[in-house]
């Protein structure tokens, strides 16, 4: 077809340029580019001919390789001369293309490495789109753990692989859909657990069928995170990956009875924090997503009711799960939630109207949290006594400090 004679001339060009015979532009003043413009009319042509004959896979990596040699910045007479036409067709290439396998995205990146190192930030915004496809393929077929590889990947070319000046923190696209992904399985680990586990009525064999499903999905995203050795540590501080790690620790401690270890993460969820990095500018959050927040509360207090059944009125023997500041926290959460149902004061504009059933509901979880934070107290200050006792020194954090961090502003 056209895509020969094309590329053949393209290539002619290119010969007698190198060889000095003739200038890439007709004058001085001339804006035109005779060697970039047969590049990209050879391009075209070849991505045309080979999707006559359908195969597109071959006509997309064909042009690309094309012109990848002429896309990258260069630096001539200590100027930077860039094509930026050249990257454009590239990324148009990569873009309106949907790899069928893996190894087809696979081997597009690769080739895209060297331009995107040296700055190509078109070709790399191309290349997440590429991850992105791959991404939703999987999904589509509900294969987590690769729908979380491909993310990943996407992630990793505009916040690792660009230069510095040019690096976009986890980047767009892959990035927004690995956050609902993180977000969405730690709801629904913790809707599950407070529903089965945690419910006022029994268990079906069905519903912890279903928590048993859940909990293995958010543990197969969990482990394709942690098995990705490149991004693994760029996640550290990533808020949805941090909670929902936390919520799967939630989880696998309910199932070993370690409730002070669920107290602990339940915390680390529900506590204020100021966000690290630049793109965060300083807000202060939480891990966990508000709409979270009943459901993490009905868990606490589930755990809470269990200890109050086992006291024995003697202050001495008493055990709390959930520290002072701990206890500071749940009751934090619990005031936003009272204010969000219409119980307390609402600054809502179209206040809530709650039930009869809503408002005993909270009040009983309001009374529990009063009698943890009993309880808290008292298995703190007999911790307190009993480590002077054995080590004749002072704790790391005292009662004192425990109340006045708790009577201390959340933030």
């Amino acid at each position: 077809g056209a895509a020969l004679p094309a590329t053949v001339t393209s290539l002619l060009c290119n010969l007698l340029i190198d060889a000095g015979c003739i200038s890439s532009e007709e004058a001085s003043s001339s804006s035109v580019n005779i060697q970039t413009e047969l590049l990209i009319l050879a391009a075209e042509a070849i991505l045309s001919s080979f999707s006559v004959q359908e195969q597109s896979n071959v006509g997309v990596r064909a042009a690309v390789r094309l012109l990848l040699p002429h896309a990258p910045p260069k630096r001539v007479e200590g100027e930077v001369v860039y094509e930026p036409r050249i990257s454009a067709t590239i990324a148009e290439a990569i873009s309106h293309r949907l790899p069928d396998t893996d190894a087809e995205a696979r081997d597009l990146l690769h080739l895209c490495e060297e331009a995107i190192r040296l700055g190509s930030v078109r070709i790399a915004d191309a290349c997440e789109s590429i991850a992105f496809s791959r991404a939703s393929f999987h999904r589509s077929k509900g294969h987590l753990h690769r729908e979380v590889y491909w993310l990943l990947r996407g992630m990793e070319i505009l916040s690792n692989e660009l230069p510095t000046q040019f690096q976009r923190k986890f980047g767009f696209a892959c990035r927004r859909h690995f956050d609902a992904l993180c977000e969405n399985s730690a709801n629904d680990l913790i809707s599950k657990l407070a529903s089965t586990t945690y419910a006022t009525n029994g268990e079906s064999k069905l519903e912890e069928e279903a928590f048993v499903s859940v909990l293995q999905a958010a543990r197969n995203v969990l482990e394709a995170v942690v098995q990705d050795e490149d991004m693994a540590s760029l996640l550290k501080g990533h808020m949805e990956a941090n909670l929902l790690k936390y919520v799967v620790d939630i989880a696998l401690a309910d199932a070993l009875g370690d409730t002070t270890k669920m107290a602990s993460d339940i915390v680390r969820c529900l506590e204020e924090r100021c966000l690290p990095g630049e793109e965060y500018g300083g807000v202060v959050s939480t891990l966990a997503n508000p709409k979270m927040y009943a459901k993490l509360l009905h868990i606490s207090v589930a755990i809470l009711h269990k200890e109050e059944s086992l006291f024995n009125g003697t202050m001495e023997s008493t055990k709390c799960a959930f520290s002072v500041h701990g206890m500071h926290i749940l009751m934090a959460r619990l005031t936003q939630v009272l204010s969000w149902e219409g119980i307390t004061t609402s600054s809502s504009a179209v206040p809530k109207t709650p039930t009869k059933e809503r408002k005993e509901y909270f009040h009983a979880m309001r009374l529990t949290l009063c009698k943890g934070l009993m309880r808290a107290f008292a298995s703190a200050q007999t911790n307190s006594s009993s480590e002077k006792d054995g080590k004749g020194g002072v704790v790391e954090q005292s009662l004192d400090d425990e109340v006045e961090l708790m009577l201390s502003p959340c933030i």
